[in-house]
């Protein structure tokens, strides 16, 4: 057998039965190895072998006949001349059996997974990773989705979380979830996936938003609200030095951190004044002083901190009253403020829009046109309308003097 097997110009017929018994695991009946443009001595070696003259360019040999002529010819076998020849047998189709058995598996528990009770989506979601075939080029696929599905399973998360504390409670690492790694890419495949939106064209700012919408936070001391004149109940040292800010007129940026270690409530009734841009502020600020009253600025789309702080207030007694700019970022962000949060509209309905509108057109201020379509207010059905009916946007800045006058008039 030793000679067969080493003999140079049967190399290549040894060759492509080995790779043909891995193909078929060891079946012999129906299989055969080709052996592409012989060389002269390679035919002559492979014809006296099987005792038989080959035509055409390759050379076909029936395994079960080439294991047969072994038998009786040199006392051996098919395999045991190919391990010799090239190395061991593996059983390509019990392990391409194996790994599809594994794979029916993986996509049964998942099915099954916690998450998917909680956010049904997630199927359509595992039908496009199936197909992408993206979950297989990970290092222990198995493994990776289950951890996906054990976070995707924790939000929204009942209270704001930063990312490195949540991914240290599931998952028993804090960077388990970083944008490089394979649970936090997966993670975020899922969460653009229940949001609707294309994972590849996600910028920085896009994928903070998405977790942040699951009530998570990237950087806890990143996510900050607005304040001025805020004087909360004393429940501590945060609460106490904020009354402290208050009194000296200064605008205060609450971290995250901190609106989430302290109860944040203000003496039940109190109205506080809610606005999308810092210019109010900071005015307010400058004119006021200490004597403006509770503000916050959720400066765009409020953030985790300034979401949070703003439902602390409203569960606390606050009244809170909301003014945007009218166009459809200030819409969009009033139905969170005053949809989501039961806030009154602040000079924000459409009696005065038009109001600002003969404001702004008497003082020939400059006006940017409406970018995109005006979403529907909450509490006001003719808003959007009357917004798409002039074409431009009024800011805050636009009405500044009659927010300004409003707030001086409530810290009488």
């Amino acid at each position: 057998m030793t000679g067969l097997a080493q003999r140079p110009e049967l190399r290549r017929l040894w060759s492509a039965a080995h790779a043909r018994l891995e193909q078929t695991g060891g079946r012999l009946d129906g299989a055969r190895a080709v052996v592409h443009d012989p060389s002269p001595d390679e035919r002559q070696a492979i014809d006296r072998l099987l005792g038989r003259r080959s035509r055409g360019r390759s050379v076909r040999v029936a395994l079960d006949e080439l294991d047969a002529l072994l038998r009786d010819r040199a006392g051996t076998s098919l395999g045991a001349v190919v391990t010799a020849a090239c190395g061991p047998l593996r059983d390509r189709l019990g392990e391409r059996e194996a790994a599809a058995d594994a794979d029916q598996r993986l996509w049964a528990d998942a099915a099954g997974h916690p998450a998917v009770t909680r956010h049904p989506q997630l199927a359509a979601w595992f039908d496009r990773l199936r197909s992408t075939g993206r979950l297989r080029r990970l290092d222990d696929p198995a493994r990776r989705l289950g951890e996906a599905l054990d976070v995707a399973a924790q939000l929204p998360s009942p209270e704001p979380i930063g990312r490195a504390r949540l991914a240290a409670s599931v998952l028993g690492e804090s960077h388990a979830l970083d944008d490089h790694t394979p649970a936090g890419r997966l993670v975020l495949a899922a969460l653009a996936h229940l949001a609707s939106v294309d994972e590849a064209s996600l910028t920085a700012a896009d994928r903070r938003r998405l977790w942040a919408g699951h009530g998570v936070v990237l950087d806890e001391t990143s996510s900050t609200a607005l304040t001025l004149g805020l004087r909360p109940l004393d429940n501590g040292p945060l609460t106490g030095a904020a009354r402290r800010w208050a009194d000296g007129g200064v605008a205060l940026p609450l971290p995250l951190a901190a609106v989430i270690a302290e109860p944040w409530r203000v003496a039940p009734g109190t109205v506080v004044s809610v606005c999308e841009n810092a210019t109010v502020l900071e005015a307010a600020a400058a004119r006021l002083g200490a004597a403006c009253p509770p503000l916050v600025c959720v400066e765009g789309v409020p953030s985790v901190a300034a979401r949070t702080l703003l439902a602390s207030l409203a569960e606390g007694g606050a009244r809170l009253r909301y003014h945007g700019d009218f166009g459809s970022g200030g819409i969009a962000i009033g139905n969170l403020v005053i949809g989501g949060l039961a806030a009154e509209p602040w000079r924000f309905d459409t009696a005065a829009h038009a109001a600002a509108l003969a404001v702004t057109c008497a003082g020939g201020a400059p006006r940017r046109p409406v970018a995109g379509r005006v979403p529907p207010a909450c509490w006001d059905a003719e808003l959007a309308p009357s917004i798409e009916r002039c074409g431009v946007e009024v800011e805050e800045e636009h009405v500044l003097d009659a927010l300004l006058a409003d707030l001086a008039e409530l810290g009488r």
